[in-house]
């Protein structure tokens, strides 16, 4: 499973979670909110739950939930350009590492092409030296 896989199944897991659980009121306004949803609904089980306050300040306050849901889109949306920036930025650095790392590489190819030159204009030289030395003795 993808890193990204994962990421969207922890965030189902606790999407799912938060829409089907309210904790003990820590306040007046969401003791407002979940008795109202509780007697305008009036669940089975006498629990209220993030989804259903959801639905009904969807039906109830829509321009409160599309304030909300503008605002998480656009952040949403900064986010997703951040984190495309990012990955360019990272591609970037890893092209530079690649073409260092090729340059490292042909650096080393051409002194060793230098060596090896180097080394065989050396024996040339001690050959042709030797030659000499030989055609002088002889002469």
């Amino acid at each position: 499973m993808t890193e990204a896989e994962q990421t969207k199944e922890a965030t189902k897991e606790w999407t799912d979670e938060a829409q089907q659980e309210v904790k003990a009121s820590e306040g007046p306004l969401k003791g407002m909110l979940v008795n109202y949803v509780g007697q305008v609904l009036t669940p089975a089980d006498g629990q209220v739950t993030v989804e259903m306050i959801v639905q009904t300040l969807a039906s109830e306050f829509p321009e409160f939930l599309l304030v909300v849901a503008r605002e998480n889109w656009l952040r949403g949306y900064e986010q997703a350009l951040t984190d495309v920036d990012n990955v360019e930025k990272e591609r970037v650095a890893e092209m530079k590492e690649q073409t260092e790392k090729i340059k490292a590489n042909e650096e080393k190819k051409i002194d060793a092409k230098y060596n090896k030159a180097k080394k065989e204009a050396k024996k040339a030289k001690k050959k042709a030296k030797k030659s000499d030395e030989r055609a002088s003795k002889t002469a």
